[in-house]
């Protein structure tokens, strides 16, 4: 099972965001004094040399402290460590986990739990960032000493780690002005390809619902945000390549798929835009294009009923489509006066 503990590495190297990072004691990490380890990657992150220079950078946000501190995740996390720690000073490295830090972790995935059913609202910033942190270091010096950590358990540990970005996205929201989103055209000129709506697919040769518009653009074209939010997912989505995910006010997300690089972090507070990524051809694609979901109460919506004139004026252009096998087939909606000609 080495190869398991291997993976997790890779997975905590793929998720963790770049930073130079220098291990820290729990309790340091818990001392008021010391701003919040996100904040000191993002400064690290910025430094000249650390990562190749983004476009229209987004702002970083700096956590505001929302609710009190938990002091029951406070005690869950240090009575954790301390035993982990222990716990791996008693073992040979390579030795598979002992029963009682797999214990040790289902424990503290069950306070993660009791701590995440509580409202965002009533919820600090601060623990959200600490436990994150201090997590992450925990599993990754577990990957290096044991050579054999369960699967079901380092599918649990990873799912709360996400849990956490996700309610750490949800506070960044909810400290942002609220306002209604305006949204503009992420790539120009605007050429729809594909509309929102039933068609055949050109991979997969069967016809499925098209969730979203696909764009013309041209390889390495830089893809903008639609309009200002918060990261929540930016990395590898299985068909739909690299893809960046960003919550706006409403309970509305955009999607911007099959990009070539991703020039965002999760976390990162977009303005309208920004730069989020490339246009490629990742993931389940014939061609360079970008393919642009708006979903709105978790439900895919058309973005042309969202999505006006672009910024010169001008209304989009409809490509016509070639024949194929479902040319005979409904395409899809496209509002009154949006038409081809």
């Amino acid at each position: 099972m080495r190869r398991l503990a291997a993976l997790m590495l890779l997975l905590l190297s793929a998720c963790a965001l770049p930073r130079t990072r220098q291990k820290m004691s729990f309790d340091e990490l818990y001392a008021h004094s010391a701003r919040p380890p996100a904040d000191a990657s993002e400064k690290g992150s910025s430094q000249k040399g650390s990562a190749p220079a983004r476009p229209s950078a987004p702002k970083k946000f700096v956590p505001k402290v929302m609710a009190p501190d938990s002091p029951v995740l406070r005690a869950a996390m240090t009575s954790f460590t301390s035993l982990a720690r222990s716990t791996r000073a008693q073992v040979v490295q390579g030795s598979p986990m002992p029963a009682e830090q797999v214990d040790n972790w289902r424990k503290m995935n069950a306070a993660l739990d009791a701590f995440l059913r509580a409202p965002a609202l009533k919820t600090s910033s601060l623990d959200v960032v600490r436990a994150r942190v201090s997590l992450e270091a925990e599993l990754e010096e577990d990957a290096r000493t044991y050579g054999d950590i369960p699967s079901d358990l380092a599918d649990a540990v990873l799912s709360r780690m996400q849990l956490l970005e996700v309610r750490m996205a949800e506070l960044r929201r909810l400290q942002l002005k609220p306002k209604r989103p305006h949204f503009t055209w992420p790539v120009e000129p605007a050429i729809v390809t594909s509309v929102f709506g039933s068609r055949w697919h050109p991979v997969l040769g069967e016809e499925r619902d098209h969730q979203g518009l696909d764009l013309a653009a041209k390889a390495g074209q830089l893809v903008s945000a639609a309009a200002g939010g918060v990261v929540v997912r930016a990395g590898w989505n299985g068909g739909h390549g690299n893809q960046v995910v960003i919550q706006h006010d409403g309970n509305i997300t955009t999607r911007y798929s099959h990009l070539s690089r991703v020039l965002v972090m999760p976390g990162d507070v977009l303005e309208q835009g920004d730069v989020v990524g490339a246009a490629g051809k990742t993931g389940l694609a014939t061609g360079v294009h970008l393919h642009f979901e708006l979903w709105r109460e978790g439900e895919p919506s058309d973005p042309l009923d969202e999505l006006g004139p672009t910024e010169s004026g001008e209304e989009p252009t409809f490509a016509r489509q070639g024949a194929s096998p479902g040319a005979g087939k409904r395409e899809g909606r496209r509002p009154a006066g949006r038409r081809p000609p």
